[in-house]
């Protein structure tokens, strides 16, 4: 029984002894990723970063120029509704005779130094009244009647002097304006577009209608008719009925004559029947910017006494 189990583990030896070895240049698989594995997918992942980070700062670009657009849009709106209240009002001073020029222009220092102006209309202006104004802008001044002394004019106070409806009868009581400026301010450095109101013979703060506003230019639009082009008024104690009929039915409407200036025409009686405001705004207007990109916003304002058949005066 020994000698039995003895040989039996003596041929266990020997066939484990002729067991071939395993070849040298066998390599076991690595588990996981590899070093260029990393470096590739490290690559293409900053790629994709800077491809999403720049969509993103494009798309972001693009929504804050389309949000400040749309801010100046409802500024220039805002600013429309102002002036063309102010233009509608231009040379208006109800049924009294209108102020002296002289008289008017010491108000509005140096707007009304020519004696031919009949349209209290200028684009001239000396005085300081706190916006400085920038090279290469006109400002604008309008003149009217004090809005509260006209509510209460009476029938007999009518084609008298104007002053008169003043406390102490000084012009100053009875006539308002408005400028607008583009300029600066010691509040601001930026130019802007500005609107200061006299009224009751005191200035208004510079009011800013719309900011970065670089240039204001004018247009004037002026009705060429003369006054014997009007259709006649005929009063019932001149003409019978069947006359005055008769002859307005011989009447023509008057056909369409405006006269297009860039600056004002004082050889007309009248003021532009309209008047076009264009502001060029730079919306990246800062101290250190070098986007000179402009955006041109126009303004047409339509005048009632601009009509030579229509005006009281």
């Amino acid at each position: 029984m020994k000698k039995t189990l003895n040989k039996n583990i003596r041929i266990v030896l020997m066939r484990k002894s002729h067991i071939e070895p395993q070849p040298k240049n066998f390599l076991v698989r690595q588990q996981g990723f590899s070093l260029v594995e990393l470096m590739v997918a490290t690559a293409i992942s900053i790629i994709v970063l800077l491809a999403a980070s720049s969509t993103f700062l494009a798309t972001y670009k693009l929504k804050e120029q389309v949000k400040t657009r749309i801010n100046y849009e409802q500024d220039v709106r805002n600013a429309s509704n102002v002036i063309r209240s102010d233009m509608r009002q231009l040379a208006n001073f109800s049924c009294m005779n209108p102020p002296d020029i002289n008289e008017l222009n010491d108000i509005f220092t140096g707007a009304f130094t020519n004696s031919n102006n009949k349209q209290y209309l200028s684009t001239t202006f000396t005085k300081d009244i706190g916006v400085t104004p920038v090279a290469g802008s006109k400002p604008l001044v309008l003149t009217f009647i004090n809005d509260k002394l006209a509510n209460n004019i009476l029938a007999s106070q009518c084609n008298t002097d104007i002053k008169k409806l003043g406390e102490h009868e000084k012009l100053g009581e009875a006539v308002s304006g408005v400028v607008y400026l583009v300029g600066t301010t010691v509040f601001d450095s930026k130019p802007g577009f500005y609107r200061i109101n006299y009224i009751n013979q005191m200035w208004s703060a510079p009011e800013l209608i719309v900011s970065n506003v670089v240039k204001a230019k004018y247009d004037f639009y002026y009705d060429a008719h003369k006054d014997s082009e009007c259709p006649l008024i005929h009063k019932a104690s001149e003409a019978s009925a069947a006359s005055s009929a008769s002859e307005a039915g011989q009447m023509k409407p008057l056909e369409p004559n405006i006269s297009h200036k860039q600056d004002l025409d004082l050889d007309f009686l009248h003021p532009p029947v309209m008047i076009k405001t264009t502001l060029s705004v730079n919306p990246n207007l800062t101290s250190t910017s070098t986007n000179n990109t402009e955006i041109d916003y126009e303004i047409n304002a339509s005048v009632r006494q601009g009509e030579v058949c229509t005006s009281g005066k």
